[in-house]
């Protein structure tokens, strides 16, 4: 695996929810209060909202995280959510509202940047079996 410090990490889908999903449950995770509710609340702090100048399409960000807009992502349904993906597909999502967190990392890279028709299955599985409808596509980069 390639160390590119700052641009990736080691893991797969089970740890990233493990360590995110203090985000979704409020701050605490076993009984475990990991994170205070208001530094939750900062995240959703805009600190940049525009073209990203990598990517070419429109982004919010956060406080260490991208901010759901339902006009960009409509594989997400709305709501209070932080989110973040990797090159070739890999993604997490903390859903806030629904006290869920989703995380897909792939054994192969996509083709493309950002999204993969794997990981859009994997959500809409998800939220699906949570009662939640999905009516947008992935858009894949």
């Amino acid at each position: 695996a390639a160390d590119i410090g700052g641009a990736n990490g080691h893991g797969n889908a089970r740890s990233l929810v493990r360590m995110l999903s203090a985000l979704s449950l409020g701050g605490t995770v076993d009984g475990v209060e990991l994170l205070d509710p208001a530094t939750i609340e900062r995240t959703f702090e805009v600190q940049a909202d525009g073209i990203d100048l990598v990517l070419g399409v429109p982004f919010r960000f956060g406080i260490g995280f991208g901010l759901t807009d339902p006009g960009n992502y409509p594989d997400i349904p709305g709501g209070r959510m932080l989110h973040w993906g990797g090159w070739g597909g890999s993604f997490i999502i903390m859903d806030l509202d629904r006290r869920t967190t989703f995380s897909y990392t792939m054994n192969k890279m996509a083709a493309g940047i950002v999204g993969s028709p794997t990981g859009e299955a994997y959500l809409r599985a998800g939220y699906a079996a949570l009662g939640v409808d999905v009516p947008g596509h992935v858009v894949a980069l």
